[in-house]
């Protein structure tokens, strides 16, 4: 609409057209959905990658499911995660991270 805002009457049939159908409460489409009841439980995102922390000596210290889960448990940026992956270079002399 390039600048353009509805008209008084167009929000108000708007509003009132929201207003007929209740999602509050037991008619909510994922009421009572969570933990594994929820549709997403246990599943891993299509473009998810397994990261490995690993030591400067080569150990082993940690498996991910993701970037982002790498980059929670150490407290920083999945971006960070991301470029210390592509260049291979150590992180805080402490990891070095490697995608399998």
């Amino acid at each position: 609409m390039y600048g353009r805002t509805h008209t008084p009457e167009t929000r108000a049939k708007m509003s009132d057209s929201q207003k007929l159908v209740d999602r509050s409460g037991a008619n909510h489409p994922m009421y009572g959905r969570t933990g594994a009841n929820h549709p997403m439980y246990g599943k891993v995102a299509a473009n998810a990658m397994t990261i490995n922390v690993n030591s400067p000596d080569g150990k082993l210290i940690q498996s991910f499911s993701s970037q982002i889960a790498a980059a929670n448990w150490l407290g920083v940026s999945n971006v960070t995660v991301f470029n210390y992956i592509k260049s291979g270079k150590v992180w805080n002399h402490q990891y070095i991270f490697r995608k399998s």
